[in-house]
């Protein structure tokens, strides 16, 4: 099932439809979210051959298009069998398969053990993870970004996404219900 909207939306693999799998498990990133979120990345000059986490990754949609838009590589975590088969799918459709790892395994797990670092990593996790139960995971997961890199959140818009110590909230936008943050090392 490919819901209105769910395409790549810039870079080599633009106009590529995504399959999102039924149900309401996987929320796909607006489109406008997305622009917003790439349109602040490309400013930055993040994007280009970056090394890109995607958390809960779902469709795939954030990662692929960092692909998409100059990324080296991308690591996709997702524990939910039919999110991985359409990641599986969308990222062979996209044609980027040398450059896309896929994790089946519960994103805490693969944080706590990760050995990579990351120039950039994207965190969407379920609207109903509660900030307090988020808080432990962006905490480990800040020791795999770079200096300079950064965590991209997404979060409802009435929460108080969790930062960091040693970190600062250096970017944020709200979208309808949706809350977006860009979370820095205060070093970098």
């Amino acid at each position: 099932m490919v819901p209105p909207g769910v395409r790549v939306i810039a870079g080599t693999a633009r106009g590529r439809r995504l399959v999102v799998p039924k149900g309401d498990a996987v929320r796909p990133t607006k489109d406008r979210v997305k622009a917003a979120i790439f349109s602040a990345l490309d400013s930055r000059g993040l994007l280009h051959d970056a090394a890109v986490l995607d958390l809960y990754a779902g469709s795939g949609a954030l990662g692929i298009e960092a692909i998409s838009r100059g990324a080296a590589a991308a690591t996709f975590v997702e524990s939910a069998p039919p999110a991985i088969d359409a990641l599986r799918h969308n990222v062979e459709l996209c044609g980027f398969g040398a450059a896309a790892t896929v994790v089946g395994r519960n994103v805490a797990t693969f944080v706590a053990s990760a050995r990579t670092t990351y120039d950039v990593a994207f965190v969407d996790p379920p609207y109903e993870t509660t900030d307090d139960a988020l808080a432990p995971l962006i905490e480990t997961l800040a020791a795999t970004v770079v200096p300079g890199g950064l965590i991209v959140l997404e979060r409802p818009v009435r929460s108080n996404p969790p930062v960091p110590s040693d970190w600062r909230e250096s970017w944020h936008r709200t979208f309808g219900d949706t809350l977006v943050v860009f979370l820095t090392p205060t070093s970098g």
